[in-house]
């Protein structure tokens, strides 16, 4: 080649490699400006902490994004906390959420609610995977996630926003545009008082029955990570309560996690069994028939507050 086509070349080169980034950030930009928000704000709060802020990370489904509230930890308690819990978030999504937070924190300490252990499925519902992945930055956790827990032809949409929303430009509003309101720390708080059906009980500890072998596959993955990386792991489950014909067996198989967690030497907390000591009343502390109210979030997370306390050095320096 001529020494003369050489610098030609290398502009070309160089002219396609802009375009490829600018074509590569604006598409970024129109996706997430077209992307569905809803959840956006509790995701996105562990993004906009400086790096090395977080000392206890909360993972889980909607139980302890509605249950844990990872500001008052910190107001109340000291204790730097994040919660990073997804609606309908079942364990094998909280183990590439664990992975996605590690990118940006590293905990002394992950709070994993293994309520989902009673769901037999790698994904709750496509609308509830989107809640996770649209909200999970572009890398390794959230590419894995979608080609490990999704058939090959229902992986685009989770990979590339714009084509779940391509359309959704007609309904976009001035929120669509504003930053996330990050104040919560990751928590969402829910109102109104819901009541258990008349007979409703905590059944004993000794009624127990096995967990989603799916589940605990995944399961014994989060642990495998939080041993590797050197973070302690405390497994609870949040109150709730069922309906009267439970066919998930709800209550007897988190009864029945406390054999995984002492085959694993792993502390777990069912605060189904904790409910006095935290004052908590399910005639008047729920919000609907899985998750605590306003109120019954300010009881779980002031007895977890004082538990963290007591057993872990969590409460920061300038607390």
């Amino acid at each position: 080649m001529d020494k003369r086509q050489k610098p030609a070349a290398k502009t070309g080169v160089l002219r396609t490699l802009v375009f490829a980034l600018l074509f590569a950030a604006l598409f970024h930009l129109v996706s997430e400006t077209l992307e569905d928000k809803h959840y956006r704000e509790y995701m996105a709060a562990l993004y906009a902490e400086p790096k090395g802020a977080v000392d206890v990370l909360i993972l889980g489904s909607s139980h302890p994004l509605n249950a844990v509230d990872a500001a008052r930890l910190n107001e109340t308690w000291g204790i730097r906390a994040n919660n990073f819990a997804q609606t309908g978030q079942v364990l094998p999504q909280t183990y590439y959420a664990l992975r996605e937070a590690l990118r940006y924190q590293k905990p002394k300490l992950v709070v994993l609610d293994i309520y989902k252990v009673v769901q037999d499925s790698l994904i709750d519902s496509p609308a509830t995977m989107h809640h996770t992945a649209d909200n999970m930055t572009p890398g390794l956790p959230k590419a894995e996630m979608v080609f490990d827990l999704l058939p090959r032809g229902e992986r685009a949409e989770y990979l590339f926003n714009i084509v779940a929303y391509h359309t959704r430009w007609k309904e976009l509003t001035a929120e669509d545009f504003a930053p996330p309101d990050v104040s919560a720390k990751g928590t969402e708080v829910l109102h109104g008082v819901y009541q258990p059906y008349e007979g409703f009980a905590v059944l004993p500890e000794e009624r127990t029955a096995p967990p989603a072998a799916v589940e605990i596959e995944y399961l014994d993955k989060i642990v495998a990570l939080c041993g590797k990386e050197g973070i302690e792991l405390l497994l609870i489950s949040v109150p709730f309560t069922t309906a009267e014909d439970d066919d998930l067996n709800r209550q007897e198989v988190l009864n029945g996690m406390t054999a995984y967690a002492e085959e694993h030497g792993l502390p777990y907390l069912n605060l189904m069994h904790r409910t006095e000591e935290m004052g908590l009343d399910f005639m008047t502390d729920m919000a609907d028939m899985y998750h605590v109210n306003e109120q019954g979030m300010r009881k779980v997370t002031d007895w977890l507050g004082a538990y963290l306390t007591a057993h872990y050095d969590v409460v920061s320096a300038g607390a």
